[in-house]
């Protein structure tokens, strides 16, 4: 169980994993047509687009509410990444010449 000013620093980081993005996506994606199918039969029913637009527009906050803040259930399986290599100077790689380095040796060729 994850105490409540763990909770807070949690949202406070907002780090979501990729499974936690493709849960939260996938559940406001369902509810909210779910909520739309409902909705638009109990406002055919009773004659009144408002019936629909009300259960549209639950849904919509009531996933915003679920998946907008990163909730642990969102981040059960964190990435680990990799430590950086340790990089000698020997295999630091090189500056390229570009097009502007040799516009600006250019000019400071030219002679007045």
């Amino acid at each position: 169980m994850v105490g409540f000013f763990e909770l807070i620093n949690m949202l406070k980081a907002g780090s979501m994993d990729f499974r936690g993005q493709k849960l939260s996506f996938d559940f406001q994606f369902y509810v909210i047509w779910v909520a739309g199918l409902i909705g638009f039969v109990h406002g055919f029913v009773a004659s009144k687009f408002l019936y629909t637009f009300q259960w549209i527009f639950v849904a919509t906050m009531l996933v915003t509410v679920l998946c907008l803040p990163p909730w642990p259930i969102w981040n059960r399986h964190p990435v680990k990444w990799l430590d950086p290599k340790e990089r000698d100077e020997d295999e630091a790689p090189m500056p390229k010449d570009t097009k502007e380095t040799k516009k600006t040796a250019a000019k400071g060729k030219k002679k007045h």
